[in-house]
């Protein structure tokens, strides 16, 4: 293995502190270093840019696979390798077709398969497990949308979209602020994407919310 970094990005302290421990026992030689935000992330790899990215996609600040895949075009000596809980279909296939540099590893994996992965990454490889290779193989084209969302969902995108917060959306609803609360998480995470912003725009395109109405 050709001595670089590792560049942790993941704020969850637990997961962090067993990536540092795992890459100190079985990678000694390599230093770690640790960001903890998109910024200081690009900052990092301005000045190590054959590190490897080891990161939790979901927790990264990213709006969507394209920042990514921009990120490793501008960077193209780094290595990524996600590694998140559940990721989406499509946001699976749209980086196994984008990057041949970008890895993807799933928190349930064992420890071999974190080790393999890693070294191939260090090896300027890929890794993909064979599961979701065979997964993504035997997906049908059109399984490339973005899942949709429920009425209920949908009915609370428009209103977050409208700019209401979510005590205004469970009083108008009826519904629980924790309810409000967890319908947000979910519709950020079937549309894969980490804020309001992002949100809107797939309002917009789907009709959910018409252009007129986010004018006013």
């Amino acid at each position: 293995m050709n001595t670089t970094e590792f560049i942790l990005f993941d704020p969850q302290d637990i997961t962090r502190m067993g990536l540092t421990s795992l890459l100190k026992h079985h990678f000694s030689k390599t230093p770690v270093l640790e960001v903890y935000s998109k910024n200081q992330l690009r900052s990092v790899l301005h000045q190590h840019q054959k590190g490897i990215v080891i990161f939790d996609y979901r927790l990264s600040e990213m709006t969507d696979a394209e920042e990514l895949l921009h990120l490793a075009q501008r960077y193209p000596s780094a290595r990524w390798i996600i590694f998140s809980d559940e990721l989406s279909r499509s946001f699976l296939r749209r980086i196994h077709t984008g990057s041949d540099t970008i890895s993807v590893l799933f928190k349930a994996s064992s420890m071999d398969e974190c080790k393999t992965a890693i070294k191939l990454a260090a090896d300027g490889k890929r890794w993909f497990d064979d599961k979701t290779l065979q997964w993504l193989a035997s997906t049908p084209e059109q399984s490339d949308e973005k899942p949709l969302l429920t009425e209920t969902e949908q009915s609370i995108l428009r209103l977050m979209s409208l700019g209401k917060t979510t005590k205004e959306i469970a009083v108008e609803k009826n519904l629980s602020f924790h309810t409000v609360n967890t319908h947000r998480k979910n519709i950020f995470h079937k549309l894969e994407v980490n804020n309001i912003h992002e949100a809107t725009k797939y309002a917009l395109r789907a009709g959910i919310l018409s252009v007129a109405e986010y004018m006013i």
